[in-house]
């Protein structure tokens, strides 16, 4: 009887320290916080006749403001955004062979391609240039 007494107090003691931690966790993840995250930068869809020869940047940084739960996929998702090089450029500087991404481009392909909410911040960059060299056929 003694022994069936001290297991449902242990039961008893787990299930309230379950209960405390998905409560503290709730309440965490119900606030709003600022972060600061980096992120590699790869571009795909390049054109097939030119060849990347330059990156200026690889890595940007992004504040965030959000709700605790909807940061937690950014601290343990992947650090690596692919940029599709045909959306966030112009006609006009598909066809050159320097290029130059701005802020605001960028910034506008992450927020329309539901990577950062519109309230996100692009830091520590002011463009991005790429030079591409034409292959021979």
């Amino acid at each position: 009887m003694a022994i069936k007494k001290r297991r449902t107090k242990r039961y008893r003691l787990i299930v309230c320290l379950v209960l405390s931690i998905l409560c503290w966790f709730a309440v965490k993840m119900s606030k709003s916080y600022t972060q600061v995250y980096h992120f590699d930068i790869e571009f795909v869809n390049l054109p097939k006749d030119k060849s990347l020869i330059y990156q200026s940047d690889t890595t940007i940084s992004v504040t965030v403001d959000g709700k605790g739960i909807f940061l937690l996929k950014y601290e343990v998702g992947r650090k690596k955004i692919k940029v599709d090089y045909s959306l966030v450029t112009t006609s006009d500087q598909r066809r050159r062979n320097y290029v130059t991404i701005t802020k605001y481009q960028l910034n506008t392909y992450l927020v329309r391609h539901l990577y950062f909410p519109e309230n996100s911040v692009i830091n520590d960059l002011s463009q991005i240039n790429l030079e591409f060299e034409s292959v021979a056929k």
